[in-house]
């Protein structure tokens, strides 16, 4: 925990700096390639996480093992996670030039920044986990849903801003809507989730040994 202390910190005041800094607007091609950017950064765990449970005989996982030692910071530099952490930062230029977000609403917003890293911090030291895997553990994900929904819709409105507040109503009660949606659909897919994981299981002792891998990851 105590090595990713320094590049919470400096990283905390890069995206903090970054967000409250006048940011030009960006145009369209260059708008594209920053967005895709981070989230490239972020699929590369994502894909690594298919890999979890896969021994290292296998041959496709053999034949990527040089980006998934990267990833899981075995080898290779720069580190996966400080490239993962500088992506942020385009992200929040992209974020600020594809909405519009004025520098009076990212100023005002920019305290989120920290206090999201405060927790993250206290997360890593309290239970070794990160603050989002440590939340996923304990709290059910259609009541995250709705907690993420509510504090999005009460930033918006509270948040000073060039945009009317009958606008930034309605903008945040279609948020709330979708959150709350996205959490009906949460809870109607953890059984069926469940279920499956089972049938899986049941499959490998029989004749399809196939599905280890998959029942395990």
């Amino acid at each position: 925990m105590m090595e990713d202390t320094p590049r919470l910190i400096l990283f905390t005041l890069v995206w903090t700096a970054v967000w409250i800094l006048p940011l030009p607007r960006l145009g369209r091609w260059v708008e594209l390639v920053a967005g895709l950017i981070p989230f490239a950064a972020f699929g590369l765990r994502v894909f690594a996480g298919f890999f979890v449970g896969v021994p290292d005989e296998d041959r496709v996982r053999a034949a990527v093992s040089p980006v998934l030692n990267w990833i899981n910071g075995r080898a290779g530099g720069p580190p996966y996670s400080w490239v993962l952490d500088a992506t942020i930062s385009l992200g929040l230029v992209w974020l600020a030039s594809a909405f519009d977000i004025p520098r009076q609403s990212r100023v005002a917003t920019a305290w989120i920044i920290p206090t999201v890293a405060a927790l993250s911090w206290w997360s890593l030291w309290a239970t070794g986990l990160q603050f989002e895997r440590f939340l996923s553990a304990r709290v059910p994900a259609p009541l995250l849903a709705v907690a993420a929904g509510s504090a999005i819709e009460a930033v918006l409105y509270w948040t000073p801003s060039p945009l009317g507040i009958g606008l930034r109503q309605r903008i945040g009660w279609r948020n709330r809507v979708v959150a709350r949606t996205c959490a009906v659909f949460a809870a109607g897919a953890a059984t069926p989730l469940r279920v499956l994981q089972h049938q899986q299981i049941d499959l490998v002792g029989g004749t399809h040994p196939i599905l280890i891998g998959h029942s395990q990851a």
